[in-house]
């Protein structure tokens, strides 16, 4: 799995990067679909594309779940990480650094004996 920033040039509206999610090992497919205007491409990215906009694979963030994705769009500072903005590649942050409410929780049910009692 791999989180992946997706940088736009010159930008598209208010969107300057996009931000997605794969479950492959690197973004190249999903990069793929987005900038070749596939039925599973991003509709922002498929804008920009109709735009004129160049998109570039700014950085992948291999092993990173949909938890990064998430606090990573909820930072609202992607410039920040793309190396196209003329920022220096960063790591994946420890997991343990990422807020509580942005990890992936496996989700417990009470069993049907539990209701019965």
């Amino acid at each position: 799995m791999t989180v992946y920033v997706l940088h736009f040039d010159p930008p598209y509206l208010h969107a300057g990067h996009y931000i997605g999610y794969t479950p492959d090992e690197t973004a190249e497919r999903r990069v793929r679909e987005h900038t070749e205007c596939l039925s599973a491409g991003s509709p922002l990215v498929k804008a920009a594309v109709a735009a004129g906009c160049k998109v570039t694979l700014a950085h992948e963030f291999p092993l990173a779940g949909r938890d990064f994705e998430a606090w990573l769009k909820s930072r609202r500072d992607t410039p920040r990480w793309c190396s196209c903005c003329g920022n220096a590649v960063r790591k994946t942050p420890d997991p343990e650094k990422i807020p509580e409410a942005f990890r992936n929780k496996k989700r417990t049910y009470p069993s049907s004996d539990a209701e019965a009692a």
